[in-house]
């Protein structure tokens, strides 16, 4: 019988990969009081396919622990715990002939020791969902009915992002007086507005024929009939289309394991009911049992955006997530850039972001962070 025993690790991920790795018969969780709220994750129950033990131990009472697992294979993860923890059961596998090893994520190696000798091997890393790493971390999805447009509404995010970019203000005012007109009309697929709106913004509702099956101006009136009325966000919201850009990036490259858009999260794991603390991150991925979560500025940013990106991140994916912020501007503040840096935040701006360079820019920065 494979037994691992496994020192509780403050963070989730940890207490899952060297059972991937080893495909036990018994997974032995020790943990510390203080980590009394972390036990007994929902997700690790369901993947770990093995009979599962939780034990409290101390210092004191640690060797009589792991004395009583005295199979014929017997495992231990020596990642978790306190330094001292680690120190002791490290000693106790040399004097009871038992396995320490230990599952380094960031270069995918196993490592275990045998005798004097350390061996290594390529770790296995389960694949995760965005869903399934931030329930990992204790927060939960909420079910949003989102429109992941087809080819038509990808024309149509694209004729919107370029209308913005070749005249950001024309834009803003144009969206500002949809969302009034929005504020009348909501639910509905046909708008109507004045003479004005049209002598205003025609140009405007020329230059984005993929939002309407029919724009015109007919007696008197502009008379607008979108595509669908999910198109509406495009027009309503000027960040959106930004939002929709960067997330086909991210899903064109084909390089991660999921990625979710307009992601909303219920940070305690509930039900989403009222009161609840919630945050809405704007792109999601995975990739290697990591959570890339990417904040999206159509416009001016502060520092204050650099922070939050970073906050959310740790919070919804651990220490080994990946916060990015992506920018349709080029601030050209060398002050962000060190504070991006300085709180290990991939920033990209314009000029990557129009050449699609995303997805590439976030996978050659995960290989040294």
């Amino acid at each position: 019988m494979r037994t691992l025993i496994e020192l509780y690790d403050d963070q989730q991920i940890y207490n899952m990969l060297s059972y991937f790795q080893l495909k036990p018969d018994r997974v032995v969780f020790l943990y510390r009081q203080n980590q009394e709220n972390l036990i007994r994750n929902s997700l690790i129950e369901r993947k770990v396919e093995a009979e599962i033990v939780y034990q409290e131990y101390t210092i004191d009472t640690l060797n009589g622990i792991v004395s009583s697992y005295q199979d014929e294979e017997v495992y231990i993860d020596v990642h978790g715990g306190n330094d001292l923890a680690i120190s002791m059961v490290s000693a106790m596998a040399a004097e009871k002939g038992l396995i320490p090893c230990y599952a380094g994520m960031t270069n995918r190696t196993f490592y275990w020791l045998i005798g004097t000798e350390t061996k290594t091997d390529h770790l296995n890393l389960p694949v995760l969902t965005v869903r399934e790493i931030v329930e990992l971390y204790g927060g939960k999805v909420r079910d949003l009915p989102e429109a992941y447009y087809d080819d038509h509404g990808r024309k149509a995010v694209e004729e919107c992002l370029d209308s913005r970019r070749k005249n950001t203000k024309k834009w803003n005012a144009f969206c500002k007086a949809m969302g009034s007109l929005g504020t009348r009309y909501k639910g509905y697929s046909a708008w109507k507005a004045d003479e004005k709106f049209w002598r205003d913004y025609q140009g405007t509702l020329e230059s984005i024929p993929h939002i309407f099956d029919r724009c015109e101006f007919v007696n008197g009136a502009c008379e607008m009939d979108f595509h669908d009325t999910a198109y509406q966000i495009l027009v309503t919201d000027t960040g959106v289309p930004f939002e929709y850009e960067t997330y086909y990036q991210i899903m064109d490259s084909k390089a991660f394991d999921d990625v979710d858009l307009r992601v909303n999260i219920d940070w305690n794991g509930g039900d989403f009911v009222s009161g609840d603390p919630n945050s809405e991150l704007d792109v999601v991925a995975s990739k290697d049992c990591r959570l890339i979560s990417i904040s999206c500025k159509a416009g001016n940013y502060d520092q204050q955006a650099i922070y939050e990106v970073q906050s959310n991140a740790v919070k919804f994916g651990g220490l080994n997530a990946v916060p990015v912020l992506c920018a349709d501007i080029n601030m050209e503040r060398p002050e962000y850039v060190e504070k991006a840096e300085e709180l290990n935040v991939l920033l990209i701006e314009h000029n990557p972001m129009k050449e699609k360079k995303a997805a590439e820019l976030i996978l050659e920065w995960m290989k040294t962070h």
